[in-house]
């Protein structure tokens, strides 16, 4: 992390050394590049110094996920209710053999829990445990693309100030005219920092808290299903039991507050 810090920072000031150093004096590809290159490369730099690059990364996958990601309530709801039939027809030697079947995650630890014979508490702490780690992964991705919303404008405006400083340079030249595409220069900087923050960095961070919000969901669903499938209940039961809280928990939260009950939601709702 603290190589990470220290390269992060030489990069960071290589760029704005680069910026006070490119003369660019009219609208164009190189005064793209400069401005581009400070609000871009310093958003991602300064994000760097504050979260390390594996959250980074991780972030980009779950954007990528929240992109891809359907009916994922529905394929959750079908694979608990099949389980339960196949635990109820051939008992926990056949749910062992699905279990080798079921991709990783949260429902592959419950049934595995179940076929390792862990009690009803445990299986309840383990699952909640599991929930909570993947919601706090969620949560630091959501808090980086927030960073990054922030960070944006602040780097345009740096970068604005920085070829202000280079037109006031060039007051003495004697044409006022060259002063003109500097200044248009300047504010390419302000201008690509409000873009990059309004239209990708804050709908990006919006379209992950809505992914977090439905995997949270299917994440309780899980739960309530593993244990229904413990307690031997009747697939038909824990199918209709899964369909009403996705129904119920679809409302928005705020006008269900019982709702809040569940720990996962509390937890969730103390971090939102």
């Amino acid at each position: 992390m603290i190589l990470q810090t220290v390269c992060t920072f030489l990069v960071l000031i290589a760029i704005f050394l680069a910026a006070f150093n490119l003369e660019v004096t009219q609208l164009g590809f190189a005064s793209n590049l400069n401005a581009i290159m400070i609000v871009l490369g310093g958003t991602f730099l300064a994000t760097l110094l504050a979260y390390p690059l594996n959250k980074l990364v991780m972030t980009g996958k779950f954007i990528k996920l929240s992109f891809k990601k359907e009916r994922e309530l529905e394929s959750t709801i079908q694979t608990i209710v099949k389980l339960a039939r196949v635990n109820k027809k051939g008992g926990v030697r056949s749910l062992e053999d699905e279990c080798e079947h079921l991709p990783p995650g949260l429902i592959n630890t419950g049934v595995g829990l179940i076929v390792y014979q862990f009690n009803r508490e445990n299986i309840e702490q383990i699952l909640h445990k599991e929930a909570l780690s993947a919601y706090g992964q969620y949560e630091s991705a959501h808090k980086i693309l927030s960073s990054m919303a922030r960070l944006a404008p602040a780097m345009g405006l740096a970068g604005t100030v920085v070829n202000l400083i280079r037109t006031f340079g060039h007051i003495n030249i004697g044409n006022p005219e060259n002063l003109i595409g500097y200044m248009a220069v300047a504010l390419l900087s302000t201008f690509y920092g409000v873009v990059l923050a309004n239209v990708i960095f804050v709908p990006l961070s919006n379209k992950l808290r809505e992914y977090m919000d439905e995997d949270l969901l299917r994440m309780e669903m899980i739960q309530e299903g593993i244990l229904d499938i413990y307690d031997q209940e009747h697939p038909r039961a824990i199918q209709y039991k899964l369909e009403t809280l996705a129904g119920i928990q679809a409302e928005p939260y705020t006008t269900r507050p019982e709702l809040v009950e569940t720990p996962l939601r509390a937890a969730s709702l103390r971090h939102g």
